[in-house]
């Protein structure tokens, strides 16, 4: 199978809904991996050289590569997406449930009151308080 196709097949997997921005991101990333030298270390870990000419550690089972963006934002940076396709893993499978529609949604499914700089009258006076309470 040809790398392009191999590409193909890893990165359709509509299962898994991410966010707009974090999918946007990741298919940014998805074309700059392209073209990077993997070779396998162990079972999960991986060098990757870069188009710089700088070789990185990923490691899938931790999510974790030595150039600290994937385990930073939870997203799997260019190195670990060409990992990822060496190993024919799902690339989603690696963005951080943080990410989903899911999480999104749940997010924002309870009561979201307004914030004012109101004093609640049953607050007022509790526990020696005499000045109040401004939230910005």
């Amino acid at each position: 199978m040809k790398w392009y196709a191999e590409r193909r097949v890893v990165t359709q997997h509509p299962n898994r809904m991410l966010t707009p921005r974090v999918t946007s991101i990741v298919e940014e990333n998805f074309e700059i991996s392209g073209g990077m030298l993997v070779s396998q270390i162990n079972a999960g870990e991986f060098d990757v050289k870069g188009k710089d000419g700088i070789s990185y550690h990923v490691n899938l089972h931790t999510k974790s590569c030595s150039c600290f963006s994937f385990q930073t934002l939870l997203i799997p940076c260019p190195h670990a997406i060409a990992a990822a396709i060496k190993e024919k893993s799902s690339i989603e499978s690696l963005v951080s449930n943080f990410y989903t529609m899911d999480t999104l949604v749940a997010a924002y499914a309870g009561n979201i009151l307004p914030i004012s700089s109101e004093v609640n009258p049953s607050l007022e006076g509790t526990e020696g308080e005499s000045e109040s309470i401004q939230i910005c």
